[in-house]
């Protein structure tokens, strides 16, 4: 049983590839997501990259792309494997970012809470906001 386990290494930074992913998936539109391998690993590298690489790939961007960004990956966490990232999700990094600009959107929390799984999500965790 010579079964060899590879170890995943995420991307040492968020750039230019993660970004046209994230639009890619946002311009399908509608309540569900698919994405073919490599755009999968590319959102799964997203989804568990460390929250300075959030915050560089976040924070340039116009608050209508972040928007659908947030969609994109509430919509990946329930259709790509190996993408839930519960309380870490960088969706909820979004969110933060939006309201701290004024440009949160009133109807996104209703259509984020009726499309995720994810009980944390537009909000984080508690502990982490304590």
């Amino acid at each position: 049983m010579g079964a060899e386990v590879g170890a995943w290494e995420p991307a040492s930074t968020l750039g230019a590839e993660h970004a046209r992913v994230l639009d890619a998936a946002a311009e399908q539109g509608g309540d569900t997501l698919a994405v073919d391998a490599a755009a999968a690993t590319s959102l799964r590298q997203v989804m568990f990259a460390a929250a300075e690489q959030h915050v560089a790939l976040f924070e340039p961007e116009d608050s209508e792309r972040l928007v659908a960004w947030l969609k994109a990956l509430v919509l990946a966490e329930e259709a790509v494997p190996g993408c839930n990232a519960g309380a870490r999700s960088p969706a909820i990094r979004i969110a933060r970012l939006l309201r701290a600009r004024g440009d949160y959107p009133p109807a996104l929390t209703p259509w984020i809470k009726a499309r995720s799984s994810n009980r944390f999500l537009p909000y984080g965790s508690l502990l982490d906001r304590l």
